[in-house]
């Protein structure tokens, strides 16, 4: 389901950016203007805003739970990356018209070109060891509970940095420090931490994750 609503919305925003002019941005009246605010920064604003509202209301999934039982765990999408992921989608346009024409010029301008591409492959990679990282300790990682002693400001942004701590099964004491992905956790409340029971400083907080691990029914 959660899949599928990613899909879907990822095929909803790319196609309404691509009829909008995502594609030809020297078309419209405004050109330029009119493509940069409209069909690339502007769809993506829109489509973070909603969002924004689909993770306030999202249920938190570790809240009266009975536990996330014994690895290996299934690992599946939680509803905010199913929202949050598609939405950037649209602003994506805008580096790719930079890279292809930038090449189209030619001359030092395929340079420029070159680094840009070779910053997205960068960035792909980076995010890749990211996510194998937080499907591995989901999966098959040790579970503790944290205590989140600080987050920067009120709790109203759920974009804001936390600081937690929490006791390893074998009396180990670990902090971390992270940022809440949409799940808006306060100070003093408890969040699930899967950690590497060999090195519990490779650790991750659920409140800072795309995915979720199965709990015990």
């Amino acid at each position: 389901m959660r899949l599928a609503l990613y899909i879907g919305l990822a095929t909803l925003y790319v196609g309404l950016a691509l009829a909008l002019g995502a594609l030809s941005p020297w078309k419209y009246e405004f050109g330029i203007l009119y493509w940069f605010l409209v069909p690339t920064v502007g769809l993506t604003c829109v489509a973070m805003a909603v969002a924004q509202i689909v993770q306030r209301l999202a249920p938190i999934p570790w809240i009266a739970a009975r536990g996330f039982g014994f690895p290996p765990r299934r690992i599946h999408l939680s509803w905010r990356a199913a929202v949050r992921g598609p939405s950037i989608l649209p602003v994506l346009f805008f580096p790719w018209y930079l890279i292809s024409s930038s090449w189209r010029i030619g001359g030092g301008a395929r340079f420029i070109a070159a680094v840009l591409v070779g910053l997205a492959l960068v960035a792909v990679a980076l995010a890749v060891y990211k996510l194998h990282r937080e499907i591995r300790l989901l999966r098959d990682g040790a579970v503790a509970m944290a205590l989140i002693d600080h987050r920067t400001s009120t709790g109203e942004d759920p974009w804001e940095a936390i600081r937690y701590r929490f006791m390893t099964s074998n009396g180990m004491a670990v902090s971390g420090r992270a940022y809440d992905r949409g799940y808006g956790v306060r100070e003093g409340s408890i969040v699930p931490v899967f950690y590497d029971p060999n090195r519990p400083k490779d650790h991750i907080a659920a409140c800072t994750c795309w995915l979720e691990a199965d709990q015990t029914r």
